[in-house]
């Protein structure tokens, strides 16, 4: 504060900086596009679609962040405005079309690539990311110095005896992450699964999308369809997977894992418990996701036996977020500066499970991801060896953190 610098200064920076990301990103997902000879002004809305649709949730979440002075908090409101923007744009899409036009990704989907280029509707993603951005700067001049707009509630006067071991304070500090996680998959689950018996009137004349759904398997396109979407709940359940991991590496840098430490708690305890809450918040996930596809599926199908089919095969995918999971404690362990990488896997993933089949990658690249390694199912048959191998790997990735961790001196900054 005592340097000649404005309050807005350090927001600035930060947004210039998450931004130019998203500039970048829509770039190069333009120029992927253009390299595969698909057409130009097409490709060119296609990356621009991403830019602007990120642009607007950069806005989003630096006024949530301005409300609030925890991390956490400020994620979650922004995941929770992502839900509900995919949630609209689902029921929408299945609709006339008009809750669509109520979702910041119901906007970038409205610019139409490759389907006659519009570009207005991108226009309406750039004024919300402008506009809130300018509104972000605002609250940054009437709150406090450090804090958010909103206090945070005083907690209690004396500790709960569960927070007098590592277990019971790993779980207070992640149990509202993995509610919300859960609640996200379990709404994820519900608008996937009430779509699921009209794929094939709503793929209709579409044979490229129902090329993408055909190619994870060999099975009916509702199958596949379903396959689809437990592969995408997958990929979001690796979230507080990740997230809770990675929370070693803040309660390392702030101090906070030194006075634990000091108390004569092994490291390998202090970090088991983290590990244990990332691995349990992430099948929780998980099955919250697939019991609300069940669910939906069978609330307008009518076929119940579709709950325990589709909550088996979601929870097939707990070895593959493991892994990721072990990534992050390997890294966590052998070089904590670089954790936040741990991110860059699951974006590797995602980029795979999604756009892989569109942008021709090579078979080897493909199976690197552990989600192209799981069966597919319902579409597929269920195969028990791969997930032993994933299981296999995540337990030495783990075992490689813990021991690094053991033997290296903590870092705080």
């Amino acid at each position: 504060r005592s340097m000649p610098v404005g309050r807005h200064a350090p927001l600035a920076a930060g947004l210039a900086v998450v931004a130019g990301t998203n500039v970048a990103l829509g770039v190069l997902v333009a120029g992927t596009l253009l390299q595969q000879s698909l057409a130009t002004t097409g490709s060119i809305v296609f990356g621009a679609s991403f830019t602007t649709f990120g642009l607007a949730f950069v806005g989003i979440t630096a006024v949530a962040a301005q409300v609030t002075e925890n991390p956490r908090v400020t994620s979650g409101a922004a995941g929770a405005v992502l839900g509900a923007s995919f949630a609209l744009r689902a029921v929408g899409d299945i609709g006339d079309g008009t809750l669509s036009w109520f979702s910041p990704m119901g906007w970038a989907q409205k610019a139409r690539p490759y389907a006659g280029e519009r570009w207005w509707p991108l226009a309406l993603c750039g004024l919300l990311g402008g506009g809130l951005t300018w509104g972000a700067t605002a609250l940054a001049a009437r709150r406090d110095f450090g804090a958010g707009l909103v206090a945070p509630k005083p907690g209690p006067a004396n500790a709960a005896p569960s927070l007098a071991n590592p277990p019971g304070l790993a779980v207070r500090l992640h149990r509202g992450a993995v509610l919300w996680w859960s609640a996200s998959g379990l709404a994820l689950g519900l608008v996937y699964g009430s779509l699921a018996n009209s794929i094939d009137d709503f793929v209709g004349d579409n044979q490229a999308l129902a090329d993408m759904l055909t190619a994870v398997g060999t099975a009916s396109l509702t199958d596949s369809y379903l396959s689809t979407s437990l592969l995408i709940m997958a990929l979001t359940a690796a979230g507080p997977a990740l997230q809770i991991v990675l929370r070693l590496r803040l309660e390392e840098s702030t101090g906070r894992a030194e006075a634990i430490l000091a108390t004569g708690t092994s490291r390998w305890t202090w970090v088991g418990s983290h590990l244990a809450a990332a691995g349990a918040g992430s099948a929780l996930t998980l099955a919250a996701s697939g019991l609300g596809l069940g669910v939906s599926y069978a609330l307008v199908g009518g076929d119940w036996g579709q709950v325990p089919r589709l909550l088996g095969a979601s929870l097939a995918y707990i070895p593959a977020v493991w892994l990721l999971a072990g990534v992050a404690a390997a890294l966590f362990g052998l070089a904590p500066r670089w954790t936040a990488g741990a991110w860059l896997t699951l974006i590797g993933c995602l980029v795979i499970g999604m756009f892989g089949a569109l942008l021709d990658l090579p078979s080897w690249l493909m199976n690197l991801s552990p989600f192209q390694q799981t069966p597919a199912m319902p579409a597929d048959p269920f195969h028990v060896l791969p997930l032993a191998v994933l299981s296999t790997l995540t337990v030495g990735l783990v075992t490689i953190g813990l021991t690094a961790f053991r033997s290296r001196d903590l870092v705080t900054s």
